[in-house]
């Protein structure tokens, strides 16, 4: 119980963090596609309060997934309708895994070249900067690989009925109205031993897993090769 409380209090920077810049990314991209919908709504800054929601915070910390403030778009600001869409779309898992690697620098760099080559790495603060650090690069690449879940509401759904002929999209709008409803019976599906287990070790563990060697792997070569 008292690894789990402290695990809790030393990932709840990185997910401050991740939802505060994955809203200004947003907001930025969006602002540089000719929409300006998203700084005027007040989006366009590291402000963790324009972006937390705080049920969707509240079920992170609860259990383990949640969301962010829902961001709206003026999509006919885009000059190209489709390609903008998608790439504002995209620029949220982007910002994700943009956020996980220069965490993972940090990490490195701090961490592990001050921290070894000095000694200070067993300095017991230090060692709690570096697990912050390295808690907060694995939130983001986890919460990224959430948000791409074909669920209503998250990234790959946005996605697909971006692409949708009109016709097609009013027919499964409905579904958007419960999306809240359909989010949390995902979660407790995710909580059903055995079935919710298989489910979260495919669908999310796995892929969080190969996006984290992916990030580490050009450190741990220079770490060592020359450390």
């Amino acid at each position: 119980m008292a690894n789990w409380i402290l695990q809790t209090v030393l990932s709840i920077p990185g997910m401050v963090l991740y939802f505060s810049f994955r809203g200004f990314f947003q907001a930025w991209v969006a602002k540089k596609l000719g929409d300006t919908l998203p700084e005027r709504s007040g989006y366009l800054t590291m402000n963790p309060i324009a972006h937390i929601n705080p049920i969707g915070f509240l079920m992170i910390l609860i259990v383990g997934f949640g969301f962010g403030k829902a961001m709206q778009f003026d999509s006919s600001r885009y000059k190209h309708p489709k390609r903008d869409g998608a790439i504002q779309i995209l620029s949220a898992p982007a910002a994700g895994l943009i956020l996980a690697l220069a965490l993972y620098v940090l990490y490195f760099i701090i961490y592990q070249v001050i921290g070894g080559l000095t000694g200070l790495a067993a300095n017991k603060i230090f060692y709690y900067v570096g697990l912050v650090l390295y808690y907060s690069c694995y939130i983001s690449v986890a919460l990224t690989m959430f948000h791409l879940l074909p669920l209503p509401g998250l990234d790959t759904y946005r996605l697909i009925v971006h692409f949708l002929p009109y016709n097609v999209y009013r027919k499964i709008y409905v579904v958007e109205k419960y999306s809240l409803f359909i989010f949390i019976g995902f979660l407790i599906i995710l909580r059903i031993p055995g079935f919710g287990d298989t489910i979260r070790y495919y669908l999310l563990e796995l892929p969080t897993a190969f996006f984290m060697r992916l990030i580490s792997a050009p450190f741990d070569l220079i770490g060592r090769l020359f450390l």
